[in-house]
């Protein structure tokens, strides 16, 4: 029995029996079709078949989003439509120094000396 090294070019006889035999008709066609969905199945993807595949997420995010930012700004509206109403907080009135004894208030809080 004659060794086979593995870049041998020589002619190997089973193996060429076993392909003609596979691609004999009728199952050379069967054998074909397994052969290339094998290979489209290891075949890496292209950017625009992948960017095909996040579709439906990115457009799921897209809407979340959406979604939020109209919330917010709703939200922010409301917000500003309260502080017409005329009640001011009780920094606002600190800061301002409308309200009797707010000066002292202020200068026992920004104090640096401790006790």
């Amino acid at each position: 029995m004659p060794e086979h090294l593995p870049l041998d070019s020589a002619r190997d006889v089973e193996l060429g029996a076993a392909l003609r035999e596979a691609l004999a008709m009728p199952f050379g066609g069967a054998f074909v079709n397994r052969l290339r969905a094998r290979l489209s199945r290891n075949r890496p993807r292209s950017w625009d078949e992948e960017l095909a595949g996040w579709f439906w997420q990115g457009l799921v995010a897209a809407v979340l989003v959406t979604v939020l930012a109209g919330w917010g700004l709703s939200r922010s509206a409301a917000v500003a439509d309260e502080s017409d109403t005329g009640i001011t907080s009780v920094a606002s009135q600190l800061l301002e120094g409308s309200t009797p004894g707010t000066n002292v208030l202020l200068a026992s809080m920004t104090s640096t000396e401790t006790p």
